[in-house]
């Protein structure tokens, strides 16, 4: 199979204004603080008052363009790789194109995998880029997950931030991109993170009044973790050993910032050395698809990643999905 090559040219974030803490949380959903620190380990999260998902993803993608010296005109093609669009039609890329006055020559398209978003996006973009379709690629992951939470399920709601990261990506010649890239879906767990209302099965005409609450995001978080932890190290060892690959090759270890608890947990269980394995959850709560790239914007903006350095990406999403992926830089 012909390896799939690209490059990051820049990256760009937006944060709204407003911080939540741990503590307003709480209040919010009336529990005590000790116990949010200890279920979610979230101390700040960032949540959007007047100003939608696809404005804060124009704002990321702003970010972006002013980080590099492409223009505008250069840009090919848009890609939504988000969890929570603002509305079912028209795709969200369509909106965050609108909001940049993009010109009608750049494309637009969305890639939705809930947490997995931007993970399968880059494998979009880079067959794009590989097959030369296009030249470049600005890849946004914009979530506001605050506007569906519900605050009668705190260990959930205290968990997720709002935030937008946009990456630029250009063809390569050498040897950037995927090294592997690995999922695998449990369907059997299809529904145990799910907002079951808003589509055409639970339609908003269907939905009694007193059944709101199925639209607001609802996880059986007892059994995600418990289903994780038993099978993400066995997918873990067998992609390592598919690829022949060491752990210790890798400069970073990121993961999907699900929960702390989840995340020291993975840690311990695939031995991972704590100074390569990124968690940034403490200050932006889970951003659900934008998790991932907002951690790899951090590393990079940081300078703590150069060229040649490999990255390993490890990411549960709803479905139930595990994701694992390499990438070279």
């Amino acid at each position: 199979m012909k390896k799939l090559k690209f490059k990051f040219i820049s990256s760009g974030r937006y944060l709204p204004q407003k911080v939540v803490t741990a503590k307003e949380m709480a209040s919010l959903t009336q529990v005590d603080e000790d116990w949010i620190l200890k279920k979610t380990g979230v101390q700040t999260r960032y949540m959007a008052e007047g100003e939608n998902q696809a404005q804060m993803g124009a704002k990321a993608v702003m970010a972006a363009l002013k980080n590099s010296s492409v223009k505008l005109e250069d840009i090919d093609l848009l890609i939504s790789a988000s969890g929570t669009p603002d509305q079912p039609i028209p795709h969200n890329s369509a909106l965050i194109h609108k909001e940049l006055n993009f010109p009608s020559s750049v494309g637009a398209i969305d890639v939705g995998a809930t947490c997995l978003s931007f993970v399968q996006a880059l494998q979009v973009a880079a067959s794009f880029l590989t097959t030369e379709v296009y030249r470049h690629i600005i890849i946004v992951s914009s979530e506001k997950p605050s506007v569906g939470l519900n605050l009668l399920e705190p260990e959930s709601a205290a968990l997720f931030g709002d935030g937008a990261v946009a990456f630029i990506l250009t063809r390569s010649e050498n040897e950037e991109g995927f090294m592997f890239s690995e999922f695998e879906t449990h369907n059997e767990f299809v529904h145990a993170t799910e907002i079951p209302a808003g589509g055409t099965r639970l339609h908003p005409k269907d939905v009694a009044s007193s059944e709101s609450s199925k639209f607001l995001f609802s996880m059986d978080g007892a059994k995600v973790f418990k289903v994780t932890s038993k099978l993400f190290p066995s997918f873990f060892e067998r992609i390592l050993h598919k690829h022949r690959l060491m752990l210790d090759q890798f400069t970073f270890i990121v993961p999907h910032q699900a929960s702390l608890l989840g995340l020291r947990l993975m840690q311990q269980k695939l031995e991972i050395p704590e100074e390569k394995f990124v968690i940034n959850i403490q200050r932006y709560g889970n951003l659900v698809g934008a998790s991932i790239p907002m951690a790899l914007h951090d590393l990079l903006e940081e300078k703590l990643l150069k060229e040649g350095d490999q990255v390993l990406i490890l990411a549960t999403a709803a479905g139930l999905t595990f994701g694992m992926v390499g990438l070279q830089l």
